[in-house]
């Protein structure tokens, strides 16, 4: 039973030119998304993504709400269907959090990411915000029921699959030497972005809640990122990747769980070159979803695929949905690439009269293609969930729409 923090190590694999380089490679890449969109129109992408975040961290714990059940979520429009219901709610719980996370980090740039208490906080909001019944945890080996109370370190033991974290009592220790290792503030150059991949493993490997722990890794990860500027202000998200590679993920994790096996593979309790192997995974999934996104946010590309969907509208070719004026490509174009526009634009744009091309804007506001603060305030680009495999198409998986 692991009862000491040096059964964690090592913290960090050895230094290694090919792991350094892919992890400045994704650095690099994820830096280069921050310029592609105007920053009105990559705010509505970065609200989809924390949509899509939610969805795919939900999907890795074997829960699957179809994204226009999220969008009616968050806008308190649930389900009549109590397990629908339920799951939407874990949804929300997760989208709200990552808002939680974001304005903490804006109010407080210093804020250690990496403390219990900040762990606590995630672990604690998250759990208030969802049904009763995600509380209750059995307990394989007894069949007792527990109650889990959000934002506490777990007092008892566990057991997940082969691995068996380290004992309760000890795991203020674990967090504390978790803290030193990794908070960024204490790093300098490449050693923050190898951080990122090794405190996400080392985080699951401690366990330090009863349940939820899953959740609260991802969750911590996007704060680790941001922290570390690896998140090109929300523009991709690492949970996409890691739910496409389930089974690769969960076998990286019990990679890096072994024990060190010969004096080949590090001085520590723990196999260095099993950190090492999980953190290269972890970047080459984090470098497939930000050259994913680049590919994607691509402004010529989005206008076609933009023009696409309007084309298949005004042709009635998409089941269920009225006809546009293929007008529309333009107006809608031209508000993606410049941000906002303001109201009476649409016309000259458009090229339509004055009173059609009210009429064009208004089907476009009420189906929530463009949105408006009110009705004086400028158009602004926006993404129902109705549209999402259209303009960026495989972000969720297809059919899932």
């Amino acid at each position: 039973m692991f009862d000491h923090p040096r059964h964690m190590e090592p913290m960090f694999p050895k230094d290694s030119s090919d792991l350094i380089h892919l992890a400045m490679e994704v650095f690099r890449k994820s830096a280069s998304l921050d310029d592609l969109l105007h920053p009105v129109t990559r705010r509505e992408v970065t609200r989809l993504l924390r949509h899509i975040n939610s969805y795919y961290s939900n999907r890795i714990e074997g829960e699957h709400t179809a994204p226009a059940d999220i969008e009616r979520a968050v806008k308190n429009d649930f389900s009549r269907d109590e397990k629908k219901k339920r799951l939407q709610k874990l949804n929300v719980a997760h989208i709200d959090v990552q808002d939680l996370i974001d304005s903490w980090l804006s109010k407080n740039p210093g804020l250690n990411v990496c403390s219990k208490d900040f762990l606590c906080s995630i672990h604690k909001e998250f759990y208030e915000r969802v049904p009763e019944n995600f509380l209750n945890i059995n307990d394989p080996d007894t069949g007792d029921v527990l109650k889990m109370v959000p934002g506490e370190i777990r007092t008892r033991e566990v057991k997940i699959a082969n691995h068996i974290p380290p004992k309760a009592e000890s795991l203020e220790l674990f967090l504390d030497r978790f803290e030193n290792a990794y908070s960024p503030e204490k790093l300098v150059g490449h050693k923050k972005l190898i951080a990122a991949a090794a405190s996400h493993h080392r985080l699951a490997w401690i366990h330090p809640f009863i349940d939820g722990n899953g959740r609260v890794s991802r969750l911590f990860s996007y704060a680790y990122m941001k922290k570390v500027k690896l998140d090109s202000l929300g523009l991709w998200t690492i949970s996409r990747g890691l739910a496409r590679r389930i089974e690769d993920y969960k076998e990286f994790l019990a990679v890096a769980d072994a024990g060190r096996k010969g004096d080949f593979d590090g001085r520590g309790n723990l196999s260095e070159r099993g950190l090492h192997r999980f953190c290269e995974f972890y970047f080459d999934v984090a470098d497939d979803q930000v050259s994913f996104m680049r590919e994607v946010l691509q402004l010529d590309k989005l206008r076609e695929r933009i023009t696409g969907y309007v084309n298949l509208r005004s042709e009635k070719m998409i089941p269920n949905e009225k006809p546009l004026r293929t007008e529309a490509k333009y107006v809608l174009a031209e508000i993606m690439m410049r941000g906002e526009i303001a109201r009476g634009e649409a016309k000259r744009i458009s090229g339509l009269a004055e009173r059609t091309a009210r009429d064009l804007t208004s089907q476009l506001e009420s189906e929530e293609l463009i949105k408006s603060a009110s009705h004086r305030a400028p158009l602004q680009f926006h993404i129902p969930s109705k549209v999402v495999g259209y303009y960026f198409p495989s972000l969720y998986p297809e059919g899932t729409i």
